[in-house]
């Protein structure tokens, strides 16, 4: 990226307000937790379920943050700028995926009240192996993604700021597991409300003064361009073939799975859903999201829009000003709020925002999955209230140190909005469907579930491979209106126009293989299918057991069976009768 002016006091000022709020949230609920305890709940479920009290409106906040990071505010636009605006229509199927979340996941999860949502298979198979190793995707689906979402904010900053790129992965990583760890869900969840905010506010700004700006000449000029280099179009696609880059029906179907994965079965949502004082409550907020979701995700993908009237007679990556095409966002915020004071370092921390909001998120719900599934069974007893509190954190601390190390493996993989396509994309499918297998198919079982979980993740990280190696769709790009006449005045560097390639890029280099041209946004939908397709045969060789049918969708306005709430565990060695457990603690239990 080429040398920007100095930027202003107050950018400075700005972005380093916004990162002081966040810590500061933590600390305040650190001490507030400290000297005020809550007096309703544990320590422990305080920490990390903010004593299932949590008002709706900041947890409404939370839960739009948590899945709209860095990745969204930069990779996002810069995919609309260079192939389209079909990446729009993946992100907006998410408000049915929440839909969906509302009334057939969480009335079924939510009567739980366990801390972590992976309990389900222990009561649902009596089996703590499918639980764990359910567990153990989790916690590498998330450390991936948030390794990835790291990587954004960095990118945004190390060019304009002169900041060494590694050092920015750093604090952004060290400042928000500072915070988690001492606050927990409730700081979480307060500095997601904040973010909300500043990312809004960002967004805004950046797209009021780029439609002002006289290089872009307003909203008709921006939908001109669009249509006419064939952007727009591209949301019109109703190819069915799966070996195409993208197309209607791949972000309608797989899209859904893919929400489906970060809204509904997913413990990072769910948690914040349980930290509710009720279901409708946390039924209610889901619908308060929807509307401000689809807002956020269209006004970012328009800065995509604006963007390209901007530079669509003097492309950047032609010119050699970037050479990678997630700086092409950075770039334009660069140029049309650097001479504003403040309001680049406004744009610049609602990128920061959107990436802690989800690295938090993150932390805070690992912390639960790793000690609940993984600690708690053999430590219950052992340890009291505090000292289980206190090894919640130091997970909490091991998991933001962990994903900080593993955000510098991000930059080689092929861009940031690729690589969370891909890796989101290839578990998402099996997530999904083994929780759709156990509420809708009640034949299933141990076996079925297992076999099928592991042979369809083991195709879907096949398939990445193939993808990966061969990179189907590198030569994919449409069109800018590049020329000397339009650069001049504009910049010094030698104009190098990208060829498009003899084939049809969008479907990918024929030379590559039908693997590795399978769409990266289908992931999730072939996953799933793939999921099914040996899940559904193997069912008929297990018997139904009826004692799980309260476990079912069927069954999702049902009471629990009064002993799951009255369980006492015997203790082994001298039969002490211990205090009650969660509903589906002791994966040995029957109803």
């Amino acid at each position: 990226m080429s040398a920007a002016k100095e930027l202003h006091w107050l950018d400075y000022a700005v972005f380093f307000l916004s990162l002081l709020l966040s810590v500061s949230t933590g600390v305040y609920h650190a001490i507030k937790s400290h000297f005020f305890p809550s007096k309703s709940s544990s320590q422990q479920d305080d920490y990390l379920m903010g004593g299932r009290q949590m008002p709706p409106a900041p947890v409404a906040l939370s839960l739009l943050t948590t899945f709209l990071s860095g990745i969204l505010m930069l990779g996002v636009p810069a995919e609309v700028y260079l192939r389209g605006y079909q990446i729009w229509l993946n992100f907006v199927v998410g408000v049915f995926s929440s839909i969906i979340t509302c009334h057939v996941f969480l009335p079924v999860f939510y009567k739980m009240k366990a801390r972590c949502l992976h309990e389900y298979f222990d009561r649902r198979y009596d089996s703590l192996l499918i639980r764990r190793v359910f567990s153990i995707l989790f916690c590498f689906f998330t450390m991936s993604y948030m390794s990835i979402v790291i990587y954004a904010p960095a990118v945004a900053l190390s060019e304009v700021l002169s900041v060494n790129k590694a050092l920015l992965i750093v604090i952004f990583g060290i400042s928000t597991t500072l915070y988690t760890c001492i606050g927990g869900l409730k700081a979480v969840v307060w500095a997601d409300s904040i973010q909300a905010v500043m990312m809004y506010a960002g967004v805004f700004s950046l797209l009021y003064k780029g439609l002002s700006h006289e290089r872009v000449g307003g909203i008709g000029k921006v939908w001109e361009i669009s249509v006419n280099s064939g952007r727009m179009n591209e949301l019109f696609r109703f190819d069915p073939n799966i070996a195409q880059y993208n197309s209607f029906w791949i972000n309608v179907l797989s899209g859904t799975i893919t929400w489906l994965a970060s809204f509904g079965v997913n413990q990072l949502a769910i948690q914040r859903y349980s930290s509710l004082p009720s279901l409708k409550q946390a039924q209610t907020i889901i619908y308060y999201t929807l509307i401000p979701f689809i807002i956020l995700c269209t006004l970012v993908s328009s800065v995509g829009l604006v963007a390209l009237a901007y530079y669509f007679n003097c492309d950047p990556m032609e010119t050699g000003e970037i050479h990678d095409k997630d700086h092409i966002v950075i770039l334009f915020a660069r140029d049309i709020l650097q001479p504003t004071p403040g309001l680049f370092g406004l744009y610049v921390s609602c990128i920061m925002a959107a990436t802690l909001s989800t690295l938090s998120s993150g932390m805070n719900s690992m912390s639960a999955a790793v000690y609940d599934d993984f600690l708690k069974q053999s430590l219950e007893g052992k340890l009291t209230d505090s000292q289980a509190t206190k090894l919640n954190k130091i997970i909490t601390i091991f998991t933001g140190l962990l994903c900080t190390g593993l955000a510098f493996a991000a930059e080689p993989l092929g861009g940031i909005l690729r690589v969370c396509i891909s890796v989101m994309g290839a578990f998402s499918g099996p997530m999904v469907a083994i929780f759709v297998m156990a509420l809708f198919f009640p034949r299933t079982g141990k076996f079925s579930t297992l076999v099928s979980f592991l042979v369809s993740n083991v195709a879907m990280m096949i398939i990445c491979f193939f993808n990966y190696s061969q990179d189907p769709y590198s030569e994919l790009f449409l069109p800018t209106n590049t020329s000397s006449a339009g650069c001049v005045g504009l910049t010094n560097n030698t104009i190098n126009l990208r060829v498009a390639p003899s084939y049809d890029a969008h479907y990918g280099d024929p030379e590559t293989s039908f693997l590795a041209r399978i769409s990266t946004y289908n992931y999730a939908g072939f996953g799933f299918v793939l999921m099914m397709l040996v899940a559904i045969p193997l069912t008929f060789f297990e018997k139904a057991d009826q004692k799980k049918h309260y476990l079912s969708f069927w069954a999702r306005n049902e009471e629990w069976p009064s002993s799951d709430y009255e369980m006492t565990r015997i203790d082994s060695s001298n039969g002490e009768k211990k205090s009650p457990l969660s509903p589906l603690l002791n994966h040995k239990m029957r109803p």
